[in-house]
C-alpha cells in the first residue's frame, strides 16, 4: 500500500466535493515480499476474495460514481473485486480509475464485467501519478469528459 490511489482519490474529492469510502479489508496485507505479490496472485487464482471491514454504501443518492484502486497482477485488486462484488449501481453512472507502477493490463475490462447493474464510463489509468499541476490536469480533462 503507497498510498498512490488515496492521494488522487482526496484530489478528485477536492474538486468534486464527494464522500469519499474507503475499501479496507479484514485482513491486512503485507507489505514484505514474497508476501505482498503471492497474496493478492493466489486469491486471484483461487477466487477467494478478502472480507471487507464494511459493507458498500447505499449509493441511490449519487448520480456519477469515481471508483479507484491500485492495479495488481494488471488487473483488478481483489479488495476491489470483493468491493464490486458486494456493490449495487443500480443503473448509476460509474466512472473507475486506477493507478499502477507497470502497466493497465485488462483492468478496466475486468471492471466493467463486475460493476454490477453499473453505466460504466471510460476509466482513467494514472501510470506513476504524482502529485502536482500534471496530475491535476489529468483529473481535470477525465472529470469534463464524464461529467457529459
Amino acid at each position: 500500500n503507497t498510498g498512490t490511489t488515496k492521494l488522487v482519490a482526496e484530489r478528485l474529492q477536492k474538486k468534486t466535493n464527494a464522500d469519499i469510502y474507503v475499501i479496507e479489508t479484514v485482513k491486512t496485507y503485507s507489505t514484505k515480499d514474497p508476501e505482498r505479490t503471492q497474496v493478492p496472485k493466489k486469491e486471484l487464482e483461487t477466487g477467494n476474495l478478502p472480507a471487507l471491514k464494511k459493507s458498500p454504501p447505499n449509493m441511490s443518492s449519487y448520480d456519477l460514481i469515481l471508483v479507484g484502486g491500485p492495479v495488481w497482477w494488471y488487473t483488478v485488486s481483489t479488495p476491489m473485486m470483493s468491493f464490486l462484488r458486494d456493490a449495487d449501481f443500480a443503473g448509476k453512472r460509474v466512472a473507475p480509475f486506477n493507478t499502477n507502477k507497470g502497466g493497465n493490463g485488462d483492468y478496466f475490462e475486468a471492471f466493467k464485467k463486475q460493476a454490477k447493474n453499473g453505466i460504466v464510463l471510460d476509466g482513467l489509468e494514472l501510470y506513476q501519478p504524482k502529485a502536482g499541476a500534471e496530475l491535476d490536469k489529468e483529473l481535470d480533462a477525465w472529470l469534463s469528459l464524464i461529467r457529459k
